[in-house]
C-alpha cells in the first residue's frame, strides 16, 4: 500500500471518529446501541466491548449471539481466545524478569538456548538478543506461511480432527531458512520469534511461562477472567465462526489445537480483562514506568513511518499517543488500545474472524466515551 493511500485512510478514519463524536454529542447512545450497529453492519454473530476510565470505572456491553446454532446471547464473562493480544503479556513477563536481573535485553538468546539441538539452525542465531525477539526485529521468518506447516496442518486436521504442535515443531519450520533481514535492521511479525522468547523465559527463570504469568501478573492484578490455552478443549468459551462456519467440533476441539499457540498468544480472555490489564500497564502497576517507556520505545523504526512502530509486545500508534495489540484466532478477533491523552482503555472482541477494521470501532468508542459514562 502506498504512503499516500495510508495517509488518506488515516484522514478518513480521523474524520469518521470526529463525525461520530459530533453526532453522539447531540444524540447520546448507549454502548449496546453502538455495538449493535457495528455488529449488524459487519454481520458478526456477537460483539462486545469494555471501556475503562482513568478512575478505574469500566463500562461494558455485549450484543448478538455467543452461539448462533443454540441461539445463546453473548455475554461479558464467557471466554474467547484472544489471539496475539497475549504477546503483550509475554512481553510484560519478560520485562519483569529484566527488572529482577534474571534477564537482560542485551542477553543473546544463545546464552539460554545454545545447548539445544535446534537453536544453531535458527536464522541469525548468533546475533539475536532478547530485545530483538520482543520487537519482531530478529529477522526470524514466521511459520504459518511455510509449506511444511500448511501440509502438516491439513494432514493432522484430516487424520486426527485437530492439528496439535509443540513449540519446537513450530520453531522447526523456520530453521535453516534465510533471515528476512540482518538482526535489528527491520521489522517482520513473527510468532516463531515469540515461541523462541518463551523458551528463553523458561530457561532463564527455571519456571513455566504460564506459572510465571499467573504469579507475576494474573493474580496480583486480579485478572481472574484470563486463562491459559493449555488444553486441547477449552471450556467456557463461545464458538467462533470462520467464513460463516462454526469452528468447534462436537467434542469441543478446533481445527488448530489452541494449546499450540503458547507464547504466540495463548490466552482465553474478555474485553473487561484486557482493559484492566492494559490500564494497569499504562499506570505503572504491572511494570515500572521506566520499563513501560522502554516497551514503548522499542527497537527498529521505519523512517518512512516514524509515528508507527512495534515496541516490546505493543503496537505503537501516533508516536506513543496510543498503544495496544490486536489478536486473531480462527473464528475470533480481538483488539485493545490505550489512549494516553484521555487515559481511556478500550477493548473489543467478536466471535467472527476476517477483515473487520476493529481499529475504527475502537476509535469510535473512545470518541464516544464521554457520552457512555
Amino acid at each position: 500500500m502506498s504512503r499516500n493511500i495510508k495517509k488518506l485512510k488515516s484522514w478518513l478514519a480521523i474524520g469518521f471518529v470526529l463525525s461520530c463524536s459530533r453526532a453522539l454529542a447531540s444524540e447520546p447512545q448507549t454502548l449496546s446501541e453502538l455495538l449493535e450497529n457495528a455488529r449488524a453492519e459487519k454481520g458478526m454473530p456477537g460483539l462486545r466491548a469494555a471501556i475503562r476510565y482513568p478512575d478505574g470505572r469500566i463500562v461494558r456491553a455485549a450484543v448478538g449471539l455467543g452461539d448462533r446454532e443454540a441461539g445463546t446471547p453473548l455475554d461479558n464473562t464467557v471466554g474467547m481466545p484472544g489471539g496475539s493480544t497475549g504477546k503483550t503479556f509475554v512481553a510484560a513477563v519478560t520485562m519483569l524478569l529484566v527488572e529482577d536481573g534474571t534477564l537482560s535485553l542485551d542477553d543473546r538468546a544463545s546464552k539460554w538456548l545454545g545447548d539445544t539441538d535446534w537453536y544453531a539452525q535458527l536464522p541469525n542465531a548468533e546475533h539475536i538478543q532478547v530485545r530483538h525477539l520482543l520487537s519482531h526485529s530478529s529477522g526470524i521468518p514466521d511459520y504459518p506461511g511455510t509449506s511444511g506447516f500448511r501440509r502438516a496442518m491439513i494432514w493432522r486436521a484430516i487424520r486426527h480432527g485437530s492439528a496439535k504442535f509443540d513449540p519446537e515443531e513450530l520453531i522447526g519450520y523456520s530453521l535453516a531458512k534465510e533471515p528476512t533481514f540482518p538482526v535489528g535492521q527491520g521489522y517482520h511479525y513473527s510468532d516463531t520469534g515469540y515461541l523462541v522468547l518463551g523458551r528463553v523465559i523458561e530457561a532463564a527463570s527455571g519456571r513455566s511461562y504460564y506459572d510465571l504469568l499467573k504469579k507475576r501478573i494474573l493474580h496480583p492484578q486480579k485478572l481472574d477472567g484470563i486463562r491459559p490455552q493449555n488444553k486441547s478443549v477449552l471450556t467456557n468459551i463461545v464458538p467462533g465462526y470462520v467464513s460463516g462456519a462454526r469452528n468447534l467440533k462436537k467434542d469441543g476441539r478446533m481445527k488448530f489445537d489452541p494449546s499450540s499457540e503458547w507464547t504466540g498468544g495463548g490466552l482465553v480472555t474478555t474485553p473487561t480483562m484486557l482493559v484492566k490489564f492494559f490500564g494497569a500497564l499504562a499506570e505503572g502497576r504491572v511494570v515500572k514506568p521506566e520499563t513501560l517507556a522502554l516497551m514503548l520505545k522499542g527497537e527498529w523504526q521505519n523512517p518512512m513511518e516514524p509515528s508507527w512502530r512495534y515496541g516490546y509486545g505493543l503496537f505503537i500508534y501516533d508516536d506513543g499517543k496510543c498503544f495496544g495489540h490486536a489478536g486473531l484466532w480462527s473464528g475470533y478477533r480481538t483488539d485493545v488500545r490505550h489512549y494516553a491523552a484521555s487515559g481511556l482503555t478500550v477493548a473489543v472482541q467478536t466471535n467472527r474472524d476476517g477483515r473487520m477494521e476493529l481499529e475504527n470501532l475502537l476509535a469510535r468508542l473512545a470518541a464516544a466515551a464521554g457520552e457512555l459514562e
